[in-house]
């Protein structure tokens, strides 16, 4: 998976919440490559903490891109 912009992530994911979505902001580890997602849904940060080695990364620097959930409606 690629990392984009932080901004161009938080555009797109907005579209996506505005039609009742859930996002979660996923990036990879600056230090150990690791893939992270972040638990808080609809949100955006500046920096991620690494799960698996406790490095934090600079998302605004890094890039980031976020893993979405639909709402099927019946």
């Amino acid at each position: 998976m690629a990392d984009h912009p932080v901004h161009e992530c938080m555009r797109s994911a907005q579209d996506l919440i505005d039609q009742g979505h859930q996002v979660f902001q996923k990036f990879t580890c600056e230090n150990c490559n690791s893939r992270q997602t972040i638990d808080e849904p609809n949100t955006f940060y500046a920096k991620g903490k690494c799960e698996e080695c406790e490095h934090v990364t600079n998302l605004q620097l890094k890039g980031c891109n976020y893993l979405a959930v639909l709402r099927v409606r019946r």
